[in-house]
């Protein structure tokens, strides 16, 4: 390592410590990770919040690619409607992250955590349902048919790609609630599916980023040191994991996010 470097090395190992543990939980739930990543590249490393956005959004892909391959290879995906959440995203991830300097940060902050905790109280509430079945499924699907099911899922792809590439995060604690609630699925079948989404989501982001030089690839790259084994484990782990105890997990998760989010804002006007 370079004698630059050195001073670098405690933060660095301590990046890929984190990113073994936001791994896990992307593995686990179908996020990115963002939320967390976002206010640790800031606060810790010291990187502005465009560029800290950014450098969670690179770390982004790998991680829920990861986690996506393992189920790929499972059979525990389904493609298709990863896809019908992705490709709207991608696009709406790419026009984002071109224009993000002209929204107020506040702004899309108070969103962002807004979105969050209507989806934590969402991810509640499915919770304390009483399973349909022995699988831990809650809901019906909402939708009458295939075709109505897949533009409602267009749509939430289009809202999840857009904070993706302005704040850094995946999309996934929008994707995850609603194909629980709305959809009908059980954690271990959208968690599965918002992973591969989350991964086309936020790579047309990446390349925006990289165009205007926003991120920081040596902090990307310490966090991906840990998070792409932590997401391979934390897809083991799902199966071995009750419905209702992923879902009030989940949940905490989203409220969690949402403070530190709120808390790493506070930093910054302080």
């Amino acid at each position: 390592m370079s004698p630059e470097l050195m001073p670098l090395l405690p933060l660095l190992l301590s990046a890929a410590a984190l990113g073994l543990l936001i791994g896990t939980l992307s593995g686990m739930f179908g996020v990115g990770g963002g939320s967390l990543m976002v206010p640790f590249l800031h606060l810790v490393f010291g990187l502005p919040m465009l560029n800290a956005s950014a450098t969670s959004l690179f770390a982004v892909v790998p991680t829920s690619l990861s986690g996506a391959v393992r189920h790929i290879r499972q059979k525990t995906v389904d493609i298709r409607e990863a896809f019908c959440f992705g490709i709207p995203g991608a696009a709406a991830s790419m026009v984002s992250a071109g224009v993000v300097g002209m929204f107020p940060e506040i702004v899309i902050l108070v969103i962002t955590v807004l979105v969050i905790l209507l989806c934590a109280l969402r991810v509640f509430s499915e919770a304390l349902k009483k399973p349909l079945g022995s699988d831990g499924r809650t809901s019906a699907a909402r939708f009458k048919s295939p075709q109505a099911a897949m533009a409602a899922s267009m749509a939430v792809g289009l809202v999840a790609g857009f904070i993706a590439g302005i704040v850094g995060i995946g999309g996934g604690f929008i994707i995850v609630p609603f194909g629980v609630s709305l959809l009908g699925k059980t954690m271990k079948e959208i968690s599965a599916i918002s992973l591969l989404a989350i991964a086309i989501i936020a790579l047309p982001g990446i390349i925006v980023h990289a165009v205007f030089s926003h991120i920081e690839y040596l902090y990307g790259l310490a966090l991906i040191v840990g998070t792409i084994p932590g997401a391979s484990f934390g897809v083991w782990l799902l199966p071995r994991i009750p419905e209702k105890a992923l879902r009030i997990s989940f949940g905490c998760l989203l409220v969690i996010s949402g403070i530190i989010l709120i808390v790493n804002k506070v930093v910054v006007l302080a």
